[in-house]
């Protein structure tokens, strides 16, 4: 039997047994409260603050500073990095092992299932987002808020393949992952000059901010002309994203995993 035609079966599999579980899980749970952020935070902005504060403004500033900034790799990295490290860690790993099917069939079909209830969560956050902020006058254009869309998911899907790719290389992975995003991104993203190419933030900002004009983020560093044109950043993140995957499923394959008393 061809090895794609295996895989793709274990993968469903897979994918199935997981999708099954990871919704009423305590970690779904938690990035339900996170993606409940930020519409709240646009519905609160839209009916307090002043007047001289639109609808557009508010859309870019919560979706660049705290969609994209926060929510995106905080849930993204708290859901991605148990893809493979949650079955070590209840020490259920090597069960899949004991049937004839492909090791990287447990990454591939763990992380799609992880995946689909990630991009749902950030897609109903972005648009209900993007709906709050719209009630305000000066409201978003439809573009605007189909770019912070696209960008959102587009970030999941980075930065969960990431955690789950040093999940899989470190038993301390929420940890290094979560440094990665937030220590190293945010002063790389920040700093001037070509290291904010280095980020998946600066990508992100390329997809949400085309079109755009004036200076965003905090102390007003973010320029948009700084930045690439929105189909150079999706071509950029789709190679890391296939790299990634590939190198998950690579390591699975050749991990010998070795469960602690």
């Amino acid at each position: 039997m061809d090895y794609p035609f295996v895989l793709a079966r274990a993968t469903w599999l897979l994918f199935r047994m997981h999708l099954g579980t990871i919704f009423g899980s305590r970690r779904t749970l938690a990035g339900i409260a996170l993606a409940a952020i930020p519409p709240l935070l646009a519905f609160l902005a839209a009916r307090l603050t002043p007047d001289q504060v639109t609808g557009r403004s508010i859309l870019l500033e919560l979706g660049l500073m705290l969609m994209l900034g926060f929510i995106v790799p905080m849930l993204a990295v708290s859901l991605g990095v148990g893809v493979v490290a949650d079955e070590a860690e209840s020490r259920t790993i090597t069960y899949p092992f004991t049937r004839p099917i492909p090791r990287a069939a447990l990454f591939l079909g763990r992380w799609l299932a992880s995946l689909v209830c990630m991009l749902v969560l950030i897609a109903i956050s972005a648009t209900a987002m993007a709906y709050f902020a719209s009630t305000r006058d000066g409201a978003p254009t439809e573009e605007s808020a189909n770019q912070l869309i696209v960008a959102a998911l587009v970030g999941t899907t980075i930065y969960s393949l990431g955690a789950a790719v040093i999940g899989v290389i470190s038993k301390r992975g929420l940890v290094i992952a979560l440094g990665y995003a937030f220590a190293i991104e945010i002063l790389l993203a920040n700093l001037p000059g070509s290291s904010q190419r280095m980020t998946v933030q600066y990508y992100l900002r390329s997809v949400f901010l085309e079109g755009e004009q004036g200076t965003f983020g905090p102390a007003d560093v973010i320029r948009p002309e700084d930045l690439t044109d929105s189909a150079s950043a999706l071509i950029r993140m789709g190679v890391i994203g296939v790299i990634l995957l590939l190198l998950g499923m690579r390591l699975v394959t050749r991990r010998q995993f070795v469960l602690s008393s």
